[in-house]
């Protein structure tokens, strides 16, 4: 499984959903589409948008996720991926320190 199925369990788990095709059917996409993204690790930006919303982060976690993904440069990946990273500890940080 992608890293960003993670993602997927996570709506999965909040909408108490029993599948990936109750799942696929509130994204308004195929059950094949759902297995696509859990083996290849990509989403179109209106879905890494629409999941985000329904999970309360920063669409930039998974826009940065999707890109390291699709880049062919290391570099590049590597650009993402701290992307990612850094949008996960900034959200992390708000967490741990809201309730000062």
């Amino acid at each position: 499984m992608s890293y960003l199925g993670i993602y997927l369990d996570q709506l999965i788990e909040k909408k108490r959903f029993n599948s990936d095709a109750e799942l696929a059917k509130y994204l308004d996409i195929s059950r094949q589409h759902i297995s696509r993204i859990r083996k290849e690790g990509t989403m179109s930006d209106e879905k890494c948008l629409m999941v985000a919303k329904e999970l309360d982060i920063n669409p930039l976690e998974l826009f940065a996720l999707v890109r390291a993904k699709k880049s062919r440069c290391d570099d590049t990946r590597e650009i993402w991926m701290e992307l990612h990273r850094e949008t996960k500890r900034v959200k992390a940080y708000i967490l741990l320190n809201s309730n000062e």
